[in-house]
């Protein structure tokens, strides 16, 4: 789920497939607020797992994604264990990016 400085909430799920590649849900909810206009991203809540929530952290693909329309201070807060939140920033998740 990506929240922008508007105030906009778009949601996201995983899109598995059994091609090349699947589409996590990270970049989902950053593709209809970026198809709808939206470019000013304020932080991004995940959540994953099967019946309870994991730790669920986004993969190197999506973290390189959310580079490209981010900075080093866009926050992600991973949601798990249905009462805990760890909150760390793009700049900590993907240091040394070529994008930041």
């Amino acid at each position: 789920m990506t929240q922008q400085q508007s105030g906009k909430i778009f949601s996201g799920c995983n899109i598995e497939n059994n091609g090349i590649m699947s589409i996590c849900a990270e970049r989902v909810a950053f593709s209809k607020a970026i198809s709808e206009g939206e470019k000013d991203f304020e932080c991004i809540l995940v959540l994953g797992g099967k019946g309870e929530l994991q730790y669920t952290s986004p993969c190197g693909y999506c973290r390189q994604f959310m580079s490209e329309f981010c900075d080093k201070n866009f926050e992600i807060y991973m949601y798990y264990d249905n009462d805990k939140i760890d909150k760390k920033t793009l700049g900590e998740l993907l240091p040394d990016s070529f994008h930041l």
